[in-house]
């Protein structure tokens, strides 16, 4: 039984559900929004569902891309534990800071493409990179109006074992009641096995695929900016969209499969909270 597969039967979600929920999140779930906005309930549970759709390369270095409808789904216990599209987590909080760990999954690479998995014909003969369950730890830090973030995943799967590193710098602003903006840098470190499982062509696949064989070493995987706005369409009704605009780094842009160094997601949901 794969990977996927055991989470499946364990969580008992629908395997497209959880693929989609966690297809166009960053890799090692650095939040989005300000985990110390205003707005909480009090209560023991907080659950929000939603549906959207998201426009993304159909893998990174790709020049195309792909639409894919996008459930939403954030749970949070207590303001504790969150089951959230970055994985499951605990947290805790003091003031402006905040420090937690959890899992995280990464879905990672179909050559063919699919709904809900990157790829597209230009990766023929590389073969697919597995599916990895990731452990994560991350810390937050409010600093008057500025939020910035840390996060580091390993995955631990076979083929797709690599190690991220986040970084984010943030600075939210509350319009009113119902309107909340959010802008943000960001960049991601990756060593060597990531961006060599992602990035790089051994002798197998430069055989089977016709690309020139390369090696692909550890250093910042891509950076960018970062805009997302959250609007109260009514009392537990809530539209969220986001625009990222990212560029490769380091030893991707030199790899036989980036094609477009640049790359451009949007995402929209529209969600209800409980």
């Amino acid at each position: 039984m794969t990977l996927q597969a055991r989470l499946v039967s364990t969580l008992g979600i629908p395997a497209g559900f959880l693929a989609a929920l966690l297809a166009v999140a960053p890799a090692a779930g650095q939040p989005l929004n300000d985990p110390f906005a205003s707005g909480r309930t009090g209560r023991d549970w907080q659950v929000t569902l939603g549906a959207g759709g998201a426009l993304r390369p159909s893998y990174e270095g790709s020049d195309t891309y792909a639409v894919m409808p996008l459930p939403y789904l954030n749970v949070i216990w207590r303001d504790m534990i969150a089951l959230d599209p970055f994985g499951l987590s605990a947290y805790w909080r003091l003031d402006g800071l905040q420090i937690g760990g959890g899992l995280t999954y990464n879905f990672g690479r179909n050559q063919s493409g699919g709904l809900f998995q990157p790829g597209n014909w230009r990766l023929n003969g590389l073969g697919d990179i597995p599916a990895a369950l990731g452990v994560r730890g991350f810390v937050n830090y409010k600093l008057g109006p500025v939020l910035l973030g840390a996060t580091l995943t390993k995955f631990v799967t076979e083929g797709n074992s690599g190690l991220l590193i986040d970084s984010s710098l943030g600075v939210p602003w509350r319009i009113d009641d119902r309107f909340m903006v959010m802008g943000r840098l960001f960049a991601t470190w990756a060593d060597s096995t990531y961006m060599q499982t992602y990035f790089g062509i051994n002798a197998t696949q430069s055989i089977n695929s016709g690309y020139a064989p390369y090696s692909a070493g550890a250093g910042i995987k891509n950076f960018g900016f970062e805009v997302r706005a959250n609007y109260a369409l009514a009392s537990n009704w809530m539209l969220s969209t986001s625009a990222r605009l990212s560029q490769l780094g380091g030893s991707a842009v030199a790899s036989p499969i980036s094609v477009s160094d640049t790359a451009v997601t949007l995402i929209t949901t529209v969600g209800y909270r409980f």
